[in-house]
């Protein structure tokens, strides 16, 4: 029986017991084993590749997370060696001191444990304490530079005549 190739489009003879088995399950006809093998590839970029690879994944460790943690746990017991670990840490204190010592790591810190704190104590109110801390911090620094007479003499005058003038 005559048949047209599905890659390349040449004609070829095929019996029509095989041309009826490849149309039964779908499958197309091809002249040779080059075209069949040209015929099969995807056509993909590595960047589509890669991406659909990195979804597939993320979708893998989502349906599996507790078996992949188990397995993670006991591969984690099986091939955990102290001394290794300890020498590691080690090596890698310089950098990590050096990167605490850095300004704008001191800066996050610092906010990450006042929200740390305040969620400990205060629970579901954390927020509303945070607020209620900045606000009573501002009060405090008008109080002590008014108690320590920061405040210049134009600016007493005008709060003591608005004082005199709200009395009378």
């Amino acid at each position: 029986m005559k048949w047209k190739c599905f890659y390349c489009g040449n004609d070829l003879e095929i019996t029509s017991g095989a041309l009826h088995r490849a149309n039964k399950k779908g499958l197309n006809v091809y002249c040779n084993r080059v075209c069949a093998g040209l015929g099969r590839r995807c056509n993909k970029t590595n960047e589509q590749k890669k991406k659909e690879k990195a979804e597939y994944d993320r979708k893998y460790r989502k349906e599996n997370k507790e078996r992949l943690k188990k397995e993670k746990h006991e591969w984690f017991k099986l091939n955990y060696d102290k001394e290794k670990a300890a020498l590691t840490r080690k090596e890698n204190m310089p950098r990590h001191v050096e990167y605490c010592r850095r300004p704008e790591y001191k800066k996050w810190k610092k906010e990450y444990d006042k929200k740390y704190l305040a969620k400990k104590e205060f629970g579901e109110f954390a927020e509303a304490a945070l607020v209620l801390f900045e606000l009573e911090k501002q009060l405090d620094k008008k109080q002590i530079k008014y108690d320590q007479g920061l405040i210049n003499k134009t600016q007493k005058r005008k709060r003591q005549w608005q004082q005199n003038r709200n009395q009378s």
